[in-house]
C-alpha cells in the first residue's frame, strides 16, 4: 500500500507539472495574451493583425505611415527605404544614403526625414530620394536619439532621446523647423523619468524610448520603449498622463510606431532571434 500511494503521489506531481507548464505555455502565447497590460482604450486584441516581414526588414527600425496606406521602414543600418510588405516578399527599397546608424522616419509633405542616432537628420525626398541631404545637430554633448515624429499643430519635427545624459532621470526632446532647416537651442521638452516610474509603480524600472507618434485622432503622443516594454501616452508638451506595460512575446523587440489617419496603429519589432513583425491594431473609439 505505501509503494502504491508513492506511485501515486508521483504521478499526481507530474499531471500538477503538465498542467503548469500548459498554463505558463498558455499565457506566453502572443495569439492568446493581451498586447498591453492595463487595455488601452479603443484598442482590442481581437482587432490586430500581426504580419510577419522579410528578412530584409529583420533589423527594421523605423516605420512611417504613407498617403496611399503603405508603410515606409528603414533597416538599422541600411541607406534604404523600404516600403513595406505584409506577404514576406522581398520589399521594394529605394537608395538614399550610405550605411549608418540610422533609428527612426516620418513622412512630412514631399519629404521623408530620416534620424541617426547622434541626431542628424537626412532629408529624403519622395520623387528623388537620390538627391538626400543631411542636417547635422549642433549639440557637442553627445545625445543618443532613437525616436523622430511631427507635431503637425506646432509645424515642428521632434527628435526624442533614448539616453538621458545632458539631464539626469529625464528623457530630452528638441525641435527642428523643416521650413528653415533650425534645431531648437534648448530642449522642446522634458520628461521625468521619475514620474513614469511613478505610474508603472516600480521605481527600478527601465524606460528607453524607441519610437513616437502623434495620434491623430486624439492628438497625443504615443511612445514605446523597447528597453522597458512599456507604452506611454503623453500631451505634446511631453506630459506622461498614462503607462501600459508591453507583452514581451508580442513585443519582443519593439522599435518603430505610426498610426493611419483615421487612428489604426501599427508597431514593429526587429527580428531579436526570428523573423521581424509588424501589428495592426485597428481603432475603434468607445471599446
Amino acid at each position: 500500500m505505501i509503494q502504491d500511494s508513492g506511485m501515486v503521489s508521483k504521478l499526481l506531481y507530474r499531471i500538477m507539472m503538465l498542467l503548469l507548464l500548459f498554463v505558463i505555455l498558455g499565457s506566453c502565447n502572443g495569439k492568446h495574451g493581451k498586447s498591453f497590460l492595463p487595455d488601452i482604450p479603443g484598442y482590442s486584441n481581437e482587432n490586430r493583425q500581426i504580419f510577419v516581414l522579410h528578412k530584409q526588414l529583420l533589423e527594421i527600425s523605423g516605420i512611417t505611415y504613407n498617403r496611399n496606406g503603405t508603410l515606409s521602414a528603414i533597416n538599422d543600418e541600411d541607406g534604404k527605404i523600404f516600403t513595406v510588405d505584409y506577404n514576406e516578399r522581398k520589399p521594394a527599397s529605394v537608395h538614399f544614403g550610405e550605411n549608418n546608424d540610422y533609428e527612426d522616419i516620418v513622412l512630412v509633405d514631399s519629404n521623408y526625414y530620416v534620424l541617426q542616432s547622434n541626431g542628424e537628420l537626412s532629408i529624403v525626398p519622395v520623387d528623388e530620394p537620390t538627391h538626400s541631404r543631411t542636417i547635422k545637430f549642433p549639440k557637442k554633448r553627445k545625445v543618443e536619439f532613437e525616436s523622430v515624429y511631427y507635431d503637425r499643430s506646432a509645424a515642428r519635427i521632434v527628435l526624442l532621446s533614448k539616453e538621458q545624459r545632458l539631464i539626469d532621470e529625464a528623457l530630452v526632446a528638441y525641435s527642428f523647423d523643416p521650413v528653415t532647416e533650425l534645431f531648437s537651442a534648448e530642449p522642446y521638452y522634458i520628461i521625468s523619468l521619475q514620474q513614469v516610474k511613478k505610474l508603472m509603480k516600480d521605481f527600478s524600472a527601465e524606460c528607453k524610448p524607441s519610437a513616437a507618434s502623434i495620434h491623430p485622432v486624439l492628438n497625443k503622443l504615443f511612445v514605446i520603449a523597447s528597453v522597458g516594454k512599456v507604452l506611454m501616452i503623453c500631451s505634446l508638451q511631453g506630459k506622461v498622463e498614462s503607462v501600459y506595460s508591453m507583452n514581451p512575446d508580442l513585443f519582443p523587440q519593439p522599435e518603430g510606431i505610426c498610426f493611419s489617419p483615421r487612428g489604426d496603429m501599427f508597431i514593429s519589432n526587429e527580428g531579436l532571434q526570428g523573423k521581424a513583425t509588424v501589428i495592426r491594431y485597428d481603432y475603434k473609439p468607445g471599446k
